[in-house]
């Protein structure tokens, strides 16, 4: 039999197929961002996949590492933790939304169009981002090549490096020209567009989700570690079952339904699918770059708090009722030998001698 921590004939293949696994996953969310620079992907689409794909990695890694393909679930009782499915759906929720906004911020194309010195006007479809600059050499009035600026152009009321927004008229004056005023005409479209892709604002609401959820994940196991005489353990992860999520953590309580983790399990599903609705609805809709994601609700940031100051709450106060031990197993007393009896325990009914007995 192998003892702990053996390597087994089969071992280094599978480490080796979890690496290939782990290897076309993150090729796959890299091939996703480069085709979208050239191909334009609905960003409601390009964000199940990029969902779909952290879903698969996580997968992965909790494979390769515990033997189970929910093992990151597994906390160090060897059972399934409900703090830690929070965190993990929330950290591919807002992962997932927070690339699939940039990608699209990428993909979306602004309208700018220049005047008087571009004549005849030229309208120019640029990425979020481009810098005056990049647009006028596009127009012929920049030479990045010997960086020039073509002679009868004025360009010293110009801030080269402004960054172009949807919707702008700009004006380039000629030299000895009283050009109107102001030079950037806004079409609408400047207000609340982002400065480059990544200018997308995570709310603080969403902050304080993630603060709730870690404390959770952290206070946990320092609850757990002040009663290590009453919390119940598996002595491997195989032992895991799903219905660890539901059930009492204690001496207790570990076969009866815990209404404090069923409550913070309704909470979360229901405040995780309505936020991915709201994302869903967000990308379906985004005709503009998006400068943030969805803010969650006062109230539902209080109704989580609470709920999780419940689950906690009620991972301190002791289940046993008693000093707080697990109980031991007592030895099985037996009542007098019966005439002839020479100690040994009677075998049960219809059981036969084992080898070496009376034959």
């Amino acid at each position: 039999m192998a003892q702990q921590g053996s390597v087994t004939a089969g071992a280094p293949y599978r480490g080796f197929s979890y690496l290939f696994l782990f290897g076309v996953v993150i090729l796959l969310m890299a091939g996703v961002i480069v085709v979208s620079f050239n191909t334009y992907i609905p960003p409601v689409w390009m964000w199940l996949i990029q969902l779909a794909l952290l879903v698969v990695l996580m997968l992965v890694i909790s494979r390769a590492y515990t033997h189970r393909w929910l093992g990151i679930l597994i906390d160090e009782r060897n059972k399934y933790s409900l703090s830690r499915l929070q965190m993990a759906l929330w950290t591919i929720i807002i992962l997932s939304a927070f690339i699939t906004a940039v990608l699209a911020n990428v993909q979306l194309l602004q309208i700018v169009t220049f005047t008087g010195a571009v004549d005849p006007p030229q309208v120019l479809f640029v990425p979020v981002g481009r810098i005056m600059i990049d647009a006028l050499a596009q127009v012929g009035i920049y030479n990045p090549d010997d960086s020039t600026v073509r002679p009868d152009v004025d360009v010293s009321q110009l801030n080269l490096a402004q960054t172009l927004h949807d919707g702008e008229v700009i004006y380039i004056p000629l030299k000895g020209e009283t050009p109107p005023q102001p030079l950037i005409l806004n079409g609408g479209g400047a207000e609340g567009q982002p400065t480059t892709p990544l200018s997308v604002q995570i709310p603080s609401e969403v902050w304080l989700l993630l603060g709730i959820s870690t404390t959770s994940l952290v206070a946990s196991p320092l609850i757990k570690g002040q009663k290590q005489t009453r919390i119940v353990m598996n002595e491997s992860a195989t032992e895991a079952k799903l219905s660890d999520l539901f059930r009492g953590e204690e001496a207790g309580n570990f076969m009866q339904l815990d209404l404090a983790k069923v409550q913070l399990f309704y909470f979360t599903v229901i405040v995780i699918g309505a936020y991915a609705i709201a994302l869903a609805s967000m990308f379906i809709s985004s005709e503009n770059a998006i400068t943030s994601l969805p803010a969650l609700d006062g109230g539902v940031i209080a109704m989580l708090g609470v709920s999780h100051a419940g689950y906690l709450t009620n991972k301190a106060v002791p289940k046993d009722g008693g000093d707080g031990a697990l109980p031991e197993a007592q030895p099985q007393t037996a009542g007098p030998n019966p005439p002839g009896d020479s100690g040994s325990s009677p075998l049960a009914p219809g059981a036969e001698e084992s080898e070496g007995g009376v034959g």
